[in-house]
Protein backbone atom coordinates (compact mmCIF):
# COMPACT_ATOMS: atom_id res chain seq x y z
CA UNK A 1 0.00 0.00 0.00
CA UNK A 2 1.55 3.57 -0.68
CA UNK A 3 0.76 6.45 1.12
CA UNK A 4 -0.93 9.23 0.80
CA UNK A 5 1.06 12.85 0.34
CA UNK A 6 -0.48 16.03 1.80
CA UNK A 7 0.24 19.72 0.31
CA UNK A 8 -1.03 22.92 1.76
CA UNK A 9 -0.54 25.28 -1.49
CA UNK A 10 1.17 28.62 -0.56
CA UNK A 11 2.91 27.05 2.67
CA UNK A 12 6.13 28.41 1.74
CA UNK A 13 5.07 32.22 0.73
CA UNK A 14 2.98 32.43 4.09
CA UNK A 15 6.19 31.21 5.74
CA UNK A 16 8.10 33.83 3.80
CA UNK A 17 5.29 36.70 4.54
CA UNK A 18 5.71 35.65 8.83
CA UNK A 19 9.17 35.82 8.48
CA UNK A 20 9.25 39.45 7.20
CA UNK A 21 6.69 40.44 9.31
CA UNK A 22 8.49 38.74 12.52
CA UNK A 23 11.98 40.68 11.18
CA UNK A 24 10.03 44.18 10.75
CA UNK A 25 8.82 43.24 14.26
CA UNK A 26 12.33 42.68 15.75
CA UNK A 27 13.72 46.05 14.11
CA UNK A 28 10.56 48.00 14.77
CA UNK A 29 11.02 47.08 19.01
CA UNK A 30 14.92 48.10 18.57
CA UNK A 31 13.84 51.10 17.58
CA UNK A 32 11.57 51.35 20.45
CA UNK A 33 14.03 50.28 22.32
CA UNK A 34 17.16 52.59 21.48
CA UNK A 35 13.99 55.87 21.37
CA UNK A 36 13.69 54.60 24.90
CA UNK A 37 17.21 54.16 25.90
CA UNK A 38 18.31 57.45 24.48
CA UNK A 39 15.82 59.71 26.14
CA UNK A 40 16.28 58.30 29.22
CA UNK A 41 19.87 58.83 29.31
CA UNK A 42 19.20 61.97 28.10
CA UNK A 43 16.87 62.74 30.82
CA UNK A 44 19.33 60.90 33.31
CA UNK A 45 22.11 63.98 32.17
CA UNK A 46 19.54 66.59 32.68
CA UNK A 47 18.58 65.08 36.94
CA UNK A 48 22.54 64.41 37.37
CA UNK A 49 23.93 66.64 40.03
CA UNK A 50 27.15 68.06 38.15
CA UNK A 51 30.22 69.67 39.20
CA UNK A 52 32.73 69.12 37.13
CA UNK A 53 30.37 67.21 34.56
CA UNK A 54 32.32 63.67 34.92
CA UNK A 55 28.65 62.08 36.03
CA UNK A 56 26.24 63.78 33.18
CA UNK A 57 29.34 62.22 30.61
CA UNK A 58 29.33 59.36 31.21
CA UNK A 59 25.54 58.31 30.77
CA UNK A 60 24.90 56.43 27.63
CA UNK A 61 22.55 54.54 26.30
CA UNK A 62 23.78 51.06 24.22
CA UNK A 63 21.22 49.25 21.93
CA UNK A 64 21.87 45.31 22.11
CA UNK A 65 19.60 42.45 20.79
CA UNK A 66 16.16 43.74 21.25
CA UNK A 67 17.48 45.04 24.35
CA UNK A 68 19.02 48.84 25.86
CA UNK A 69 21.15 49.45 28.57
CA UNK A 70 21.54 52.33 30.43
CA UNK A 71 25.16 53.09 31.59
CA UNK A 72 26.58 55.27 34.44
CA UNK A 73 30.47 55.32 33.60
CA UNK A 74 31.97 56.40 36.90
CA UNK A 75 32.39 54.48 39.87
CA UNK A 76 30.62 56.65 42.41
CA UNK A 77 27.56 57.04 40.08
CA UNK A 78 25.26 54.64 42.77
CA UNK A 79 26.65 56.60 45.47
CA UNK A 80 24.87 59.99 44.16
CA UNK A 81 21.79 57.85 42.90
CA UNK A 82 20.93 56.19 46.05
CA UNK A 83 23.39 58.11 48.78
CA UNK A 84 25.34 56.30 51.32
CA UNK A 85 24.82 55.42 55.52
CA UNK A 86 21.55 56.35 56.56
CA UNK A 87 20.07 58.13 53.93
CA UNK A 88 20.81 55.50 51.04
CA UNK A 89 18.94 52.93 53.61
CA UNK A 90 16.35 55.79 53.97
CA UNK A 91 15.91 56.48 50.25
CA UNK A 92 16.41 52.46 49.10
CA UNK A 93 13.30 51.40 51.26
CA UNK A 94 11.25 54.00 49.64
CA UNK A 95 12.15 52.17 45.98
CA UNK A 96 10.61 48.47 44.13
CA UNK A 97 12.12 45.62 45.77
CA UNK A 98 14.30 44.85 42.29
CA UNK A 99 15.56 48.43 42.66
CA UNK A 100 16.22 47.45 46.76
CA UNK A 101 18.73 44.76 45.45
CA UNK A 102 20.21 46.39 42.32
CA UNK A 103 21.25 49.17 45.21
CA UNK A 104 22.63 46.72 47.48
CA UNK A 105 25.30 45.48 44.86
CA UNK A 106 27.09 48.95 45.89
CA UNK A 107 26.96 48.36 49.27
CA UNK A 108 30.62 48.85 51.16
CA UNK A 109 31.92 48.55 47.66
CA UNK A 110 33.94 52.03 47.93
CA UNK A 111 37.50 52.11 47.09
CA UNK A 112 40.30 54.37 47.85
CA UNK A 113 41.72 55.59 50.94
CA UNK A 114 41.30 58.11 53.67
CA UNK A 115 43.97 60.46 52.20
CA UNK A 116 42.18 59.74 48.66
CA UNK A 117 39.06 60.85 49.78
CA UNK A 118 40.27 63.72 51.77
CA UNK A 119 42.32 64.82 48.82
CA UNK A 120 38.92 64.66 46.26
CA UNK A 121 36.88 66.36 48.71
CA UNK A 122 39.95 69.33 48.82
CA UNK A 123 39.99 69.43 45.21
CA UNK A 124 35.50 70.22 45.27
CA UNK A 125 36.35 72.70 48.33
CA UNK A 126 38.87 74.50 46.19
CA UNK A 127 36.17 74.77 43.01
CA UNK A 128 33.38 75.63 45.37
CA UNK A 129 35.81 78.50 47.12
CA UNK A 130 34.68 76.88 50.34
CA UNK A 131 36.55 78.04 53.45
CA UNK A 132 38.87 80.34 50.99
CA UNK A 133 40.01 83.38 52.44
CA UNK A 134 39.50 86.50 49.91
CA UNK A 135 41.78 89.05 48.70
CA UNK A 136 40.48 93.00 48.75
CA UNK A 137 39.96 92.20 45.22
CA UNK A 138 37.45 89.58 46.30
CA UNK A 139 39.58 86.65 44.80
CA UNK A 140 39.91 83.40 46.59
CA UNK A 141 43.18 83.48 48.63
CA UNK A 142 46.20 81.41 47.90
CA UNK A 143 47.98 82.08 51.35
CA UNK A 144 48.67 79.41 53.70
CA UNK A 145 45.99 80.50 56.07
CA UNK A 146 43.75 80.20 53.50
CA UNK A 147 44.77 77.08 52.00
CA UNK A 148 44.92 75.52 55.73
CA UNK A 149 41.38 77.04 56.48
CA UNK A 150 40.36 74.90 53.26
CA UNK A 151 42.15 71.75 54.17
CA UNK A 152 40.54 71.85 57.49
CA UNK A 153 37.14 72.32 55.78
CA UNK A 154 37.61 69.40 53.82
CA UNK A 155 38.37 67.14 56.79
CA UNK A 156 35.07 68.07 58.42
CA UNK A 157 33.28 67.73 55.30
CA UNK A 158 34.86 63.79 54.63
CA UNK A 159 34.24 62.79 58.76
CA UNK A 160 30.75 63.94 58.36
CA UNK A 161 30.33 62.42 55.11
CA UNK A 162 31.76 59.01 56.86
CA UNK A 163 29.69 59.40 60.02
CA UNK A 164 26.43 60.38 58.31
CA UNK A 165 26.77 59.72 54.53
CA UNK A 166 25.73 61.46 51.56
CA UNK A 167 21.84 62.41 50.39
CA UNK A 168 20.38 60.80 47.45
CA UNK A 169 20.47 62.54 43.67
CA UNK A 170 18.38 60.16 42.26
CA UNK A 171 19.00 60.71 38.40
CA UNK A 172 18.41 57.00 36.80
CA UNK A 173 14.83 56.10 38.24
CA UNK A 174 13.70 59.35 38.23
CA UNK A 175 14.34 58.79 34.43
CA UNK A 176 12.90 56.07 33.91
CA UNK A 177 9.95 55.98 35.95
CA UNK A 178 8.74 59.32 35.94
CA UNK A 179 9.50 61.02 32.96
CA UNK A 180 6.55 58.78 31.21
CA UNK A 181 9.23 56.87 29.11
CA UNK A 182 8.27 53.65 30.09
CA UNK A 183 4.39 54.06 29.69
CA UNK A 184 5.46 54.97 26.07
CA UNK A 185 7.98 52.50 25.26
CA UNK A 186 5.17 49.75 26.85
CA UNK A 187 2.36 51.44 24.66
CA UNK A 188 4.90 51.39 21.39
CA UNK A 189 5.85 47.71 21.94
CA UNK A 190 2.19 46.31 21.95
CA UNK A 191 1.20 48.59 19.26
CA UNK A 192 4.15 46.41 17.48
CA UNK A 193 3.12 43.24 18.38
CA UNK A 194 -0.65 43.54 18.07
Amino acid sequence: MSGFKFEIKGADAAIKRTEALVKKARANAQDALNGFGESVARDAKRLAPGDEGHLKGSINSKPGNLSVTVTVGVNYGAYLEFGTRKYAAKYVATLPTDWQSYAATFKGKGTGSMDEFIQNIMEWVRRKGIGAMTTSSGNASSSKSSLDQQQQAAYWIALNILQNGIRPHPFLYPAIYQTGHLKELKKQLQNIFK
